[in-house]
């Protein structure tokens, strides 16, 4: 792969499902039979489109298209996606007010987990009411396989530091005593001591490229700030 494909990102759809249509039998002794009209999608279901249809509709003429980032921010919203807050738009809508260089530090140590790690907006961000702690669902994942009906475990990003808790989304509680089971000074290392060997070689392999566009890409859609 050349070193420029890493600086390029794509809207994934999966392929709509297979629609099955039942042959008629020509007499009412022949079997009957299915005959599919398209080969077998890769992903399981296709979700989006009906619980989003309007979305996927919209979306799907550029879904899947590798581009670089200011080109997909371009045509997202050229087709009416304005997804891409301005500097002063937490001026004219209600926003979990984050420290802002806290804010930028979190998503630089996303960006350098996300290629061995899955992140979740967890509601317990807005819950605590702090600007200089950020919450976030994670866990290790390593598949192309969807996390959204995942239990993810919290994270909490504070004062450049990291660390898992022992709070779920599901947890009935924020209990602050015992939030913090570890300390990390930068989330490279908590994917060192606590994801699986094959997790921190993804880290050790990813490209600076695709880090540095992960990083772009989150701080273009700030959803720590507008979650």
């Amino acid at each position: 792969m050349s070193p420029s494909s890493f600086n390029k990102v794509a809207v994934f759809l999966p392929p709509r499902k297979v629609e099955v249509i039942e042959e008629k039998p020509a007499s009412i002794f022949a079997p009957k039979s299915t005959k599919p009209t398209a080969p077998p999608p890769v992903e399981e279901g296709d979700h989006i489109y009906k619980t989003y249809p309007a979305f996927a509709a919209i979306i799907e003429p550029i879904a899947n298209k590798f581009m670089p980032l200011k080109e997909l921010i371009e045509k997202l919203r050229s087709l009416g996606l304005n997804v891409f807050p301005e500097p002063d738009s937490d001026s004219y809508v209600t926003v979990i007010n984050k420290n802002h260089k806290l804010e930028w530090w979190a998503y630089n140590q996303m960006a350098i987990g996300s290629s061995c790690t899955a992140f979740s907006y967890s509601h317990w961000n807005a819950f605590v009411n702090d600007e200089m702690r950020i919450v976030v669902g994670c866990k290790e994942h390593l598949s192309d396989k969807s996390t959204v009906d995942e239990d993810m475990r919290c994270i909490v990003f504070n004062n450049e530091l990291v660390g898992f808790t022992d709070v779920s989304e599901s947890s009935q509680e924020f209990v602050v005593a015992t939030t913090f089971t570890d300390y990390h000074a930068e989330l490279f290392h908590l994917v060192r001591e606590k994801f699986s060997p094959a997790a921190f070689v993804r880290v050790m392999d990813a490209n600076p490229l695709f880090v540095e566009t992960v990083n772009q890409f989150l701080m273009s859609i700030k959803p720590l700030t507008y979650a």
